[in-house]
């Protein structure tokens, strides 16, 4: 494991915990983290998930503009099935189509479907974050499973295990996140 990649593992658990506890500075410590990620998976030819980083910048910087601009204690939203659907589409449209230029441009690319779906998920995964949809927790688990195994095939061992420690966050964020709408209802 690379200093990079510690440091990498290291902005992202906090990015993660920020973000639990509702607080605008995760989305900082998301955006170095995301620096830091597109270095470590360029080396590791997961170009899907490196220009994901990039994306996963834009949106730090949007989700940071958006949390800071709202009340203190805000709640988290439910999003409506139509809009979900359609997220769930246009992501996995995304992981074919990203996935085909990848391996048509790209000869050293790793799982170029896999990665570019996973990328598409993330984006959706990222959006609902950024607008404080409680199915941004649900979407990270699913992907983060995923993302698990692609990275021990890496061998990417830390960013595996973050992912793992990731699919606990994340089921607590869900759960932390729910019980504001459960006390709402």
């Amino acid at each position: 494991m690379s200093a990079v990649e510690i440091l990498a593992i290291i902005a992202s658990l906090s990015g993660v915990l920020l973000s639990m506890a509702k607080k605008s500075l995760a989305w900082a410590c998301n955006i170095i983290a995301s620096g830091l990620y597109g270095y470590v998976f360029y080396q590791n030819g997961l170009y899907s998930d490196m220009e994901l980083q990039g994306f996963f910048i834009l949106m730090a910087l949007y989700g940071w503009w958006t949390w800071s601009r709202s009340e203190q204690n805000w709640m988290p939203e439910k999003s409506n099935l139509q809009a979900l659907l359609v997220g769930l589409v246009v992501a996995l449209l995304f992981g074919a189509g990203s996935g085909f230029l990848h391996l048509q441009y790209f000869p050293s690319v790793s799982f170029p479907f896999l990665d570019a779906t996973l990328t598409g998920l993330s984006i959706l995964g990222t959006w609902l974050a950024t607008r404080r949809k409680i199915e941004n927790w649900i979407v990270w688990i699913g992907v983060d499973i995923v993302y698990v195994g692609m990275y021990l095939n890496k061998g990417l061992y830390g960013t595996a295990a973050l992912y793992g420690v990731f699919i606990v966050l994340a089921l607590k964020g869900y759960i932390d996140w729910l019980k504001p709408l459960k006390d709402r209802d």
